[in-house]
C-alpha cells in the first residue's frame, strides 16, 4: 500500500514539476524533484523497488515530455537503484554523501540530455554544460541534502553482532 501511495505521490509531483514549476526556471536551471524523490524512495525501500519505480516514473516522464527518449528511464532507474545499494551498504550516510550522489546523478542526466540535443542541433554543448547543467546539478545536490536533513534523517543505532551471543 505504501508503494502505491509513493507512486501516486510521484505522479502528482511529476505533474507539479511539469506545470507549476516550469515557469519558475532561471536561465534554464530548475531542480529535478522527481530525481530527488526517486533517490530517497530507493534509499528507504531498497534497490530493486527504487530502481523499478524510477524506471516507471522515468518512462512516464519520457512519454509526457516529448524530449530525448529513454534518458529519464535510465537515470531515474539508476538513481533509485544506487540509493538502495548505498543505504544497504553504508552504515551512517550523511548530508555530504547524499548531496554528492545527487549532484553526480543530476550531472549525468543533464549531460545525457545535452548530448541528445547536440545531435538535434538545438544546444551549444560546452556553454550549456557549464552554465546550465553544472549549476542545476549543484542545486539538485543541495536540495537533496536539505531533504535528507529535514525529512529522511534517521538515527540508526549501532548493533553489535556479538550482542546476541554475549547475552
Amino acid at each position: 500500500m505504501k508503494i502505491v501511495l509513493w507512486f501516486i505521490s510521484l505522479i502528482a509531483l511529476t505533474a507539479l514539476q511539469g506545470s507549476v514549476l516550469n515557469p519558475v526556471v532561471v536561465k534554464g536551471i530548475r531542480p529535478d524533484f522527481i530525481l530527488i524523490a526517486v533517490y530517497f524512495f530507493g534509499a528507504g525501500y531498497g534497490d530493486v523497488r527504487g530502481g523499478l519505480l524510477g524506471a516507471v516514473i522515468g518512462f512516464i516522464m519520457d512519454v509526457i515530455s516529448a524530449g530525448p527518449v529513454y534518458i529519464n528511464i535510465f537515470t531515474k532507474f539508476f538513481a533509485g537503484y544506487l540509493a538502495g545499494i548505498i543505504d544497504r551498504g553504508v552504515q551512517n550516510p550523511g548530508f555530504a554523501l547524499h548531496a554528492g550522489l545527487l549532484f553526480m546523478l543530476s550531472l549525468i542526466q543533464s549531460t545525457g540530455i545535452l548530448i541528445a540535443y547536440v545531435f538535434l542541433g538545438t544546444v551549444q554543448f560546452p556553454d550549456d554544460l557549464i552554465y546550465v547543467a553544472i549549476p542545476q546539478a549543484v542545486l539538485d545536490g543541495l536540495f537533496g541534502g536539505l531533504v535528507y536533513l529535514l525529512v529522511f534523517r534517521r538515527k540508526r543505532d549501532t548493533v553489535s553482532r556479538w550482542e546476541s551471543v554475549l547475552k
